[in-house]
């Protein structure tokens, strides 16, 4: 499928707008106040920590295609990091947690089928 902002929830646009402009109170903002950020280096929660990895994750993340999973959508980007100097876009799939209209949970991983096996639940409020 290819990516329209139609098919991608407002609020994961706004976040990414918000990341590759290094701006931390925005995508803290599209986040709810316990929002787990997972990665590479591990798992952390809160908008503080949203806030923190925004501005200084030196990431650039180009949504590209997005698919429909059980409580949240699955994303993948083109990646591109400010330490890279080839500038060389990484493929990344993060899986977006959605709870009453904002972003419950981030979790990137390295291949679409452990994005989409990952048991994203739908939360309630």
């Amino acid at each position: 499928m290819t990516l329209t902002t139609s098919t991608l929830d407002s609020v994961i646009v706004i976040w990414h707008v918000a990341v590759n402009n290094k701006d931390g109170a925005t995508a803290a903002a599209a986040c709810t106040d316990d929002v787990v950020v997972a990665g590479s280096e591990g798992e952390s929660s809160g908008r503080d920590v949203m806030v923190r990895w925004a501005e200084t994750a030196g990431i650039r993340l180009m949504p590209r295609d997005c698919y429909d999973v059980p409580g949240g959508i699955v994303v993948a980007q083109d990646a591109t990091w400010d330490s890279d100097a080839t500038n060389t876009p990484l493929t990344v799939y993060s899986t977006f947690g959605l709870r009453n209209g904002s972003i419950s949970s981030i979790h990137r991983f390295a291949s679409l089928d452990e994005a989409r096996a990952f048991p994203l639940v739908a939360e309630a409020a």
